[in-house]
């Protein structure tokens, strides 16, 4: 991974805004719960990567799902074992789950919070595959990403956000030709910015990722609005995207 990636998320800034975000973990839970019901899916074995500080894991968990993550971040894995004493957690790089899995196979696998675009497109496939590696032949993939085509249109220049105690200010540059989102973010608190981090991240159009995930052998059954029972539409800020394995 990009060493600005690591930089990110080896920040205790950066783990201090997902602290900050750790409600959000359950809802995301009781939500992949339902799917799991909706898709008759009868195993609890599921694959939270990259798992971050295990807030999706933990809450699945306490649900009675057997959860493993994964996450290329050392300070991440540190964090999900002391969050979640019930998971198995793994330090390692999403484009090679097999090799660190032991060709394990899961019911579910979870990909959420705009996890994908870190590096190229031909890593995103890969990636893909290797979830088609590890995935059981009756299990769901769950890939949740920020909509490009709401990006480009309704994204502001500039954010502010507050993660006590640092105002966060994002100024985003999107790069048409590319699809790839530039960000500078600063971290105020009391009036000084105490860091300044600069990332690009790839976005996709629903009807690229999904060729993404056809060409990894995988088949669409449903796409959602975030964590919502309402269907994705093209105004929507994120896409859930559901998958079998063909």
């Amino acid at each position: 991974m990009d060493e600005y990636w690591l930089k990110i998320f080896e920040s205790d800034l950066y783990i201090n805004e997902m602290l900050k975000l750790w409600e959000e973990g359950n809802k995301w839970a009781k939500w992949i719960d339902e799917m799991s019901r909706k898709f008759n899916i009868k195993g609890k074995k599921v694959l939270d990567v990259p798992c971050g500080i295990g807030r999706v894991s933990y809450f699945l968990s306490e649900l009675g799902y057997e959860v493993t993550g994964v996450d290329i971040s050392e300070k991440m894995v540190k964090k999900s074992k002391e969050n979640v004493p019930k998971g198995n957690f793994l330090k390692g790089d999403m484009r090679k789950l097999t090799q660190l899995l032991n060709g394990g196979s899961y019911d579910i696998i979870i990909n959420i919070f705009n996890s994908l675009g870190y590096y190229e497109e031909e890593d995103d496939l890969k990636i893909l595959r290797e979830f088609r590696g590890v995935i059981k032949n009756d299990g769901i993939l769950i890939v949740n990403l920020d909509n490009r085509d709401f990006l480009i249109y309704d994204r502001p220049e500039i954010i502010h956000s507050y993660v006590p105690p640092f105002l966060v200010i994002d100024k985003n540059s999107f790069d048409p030709f590319t699809s790839r989102l530039q960000v500078t973010r600063s971290y105020i608190k009391d009036g000084k910015e105490v860091e300044k981090i600069t990332f690009s991240q790839r976005y996709y159009s629903l009807h690229e990722i999904v060729q993404l995930m056809r060409k990894a052998g995988f088949e669409v059954l449903d796409v959602y609005s975030g964590y919502s029972l309402k269907k994705f539409e093209i105004s929507d800020p994120q896409m859930t995207i559901i998958a079998k394995p063909t």
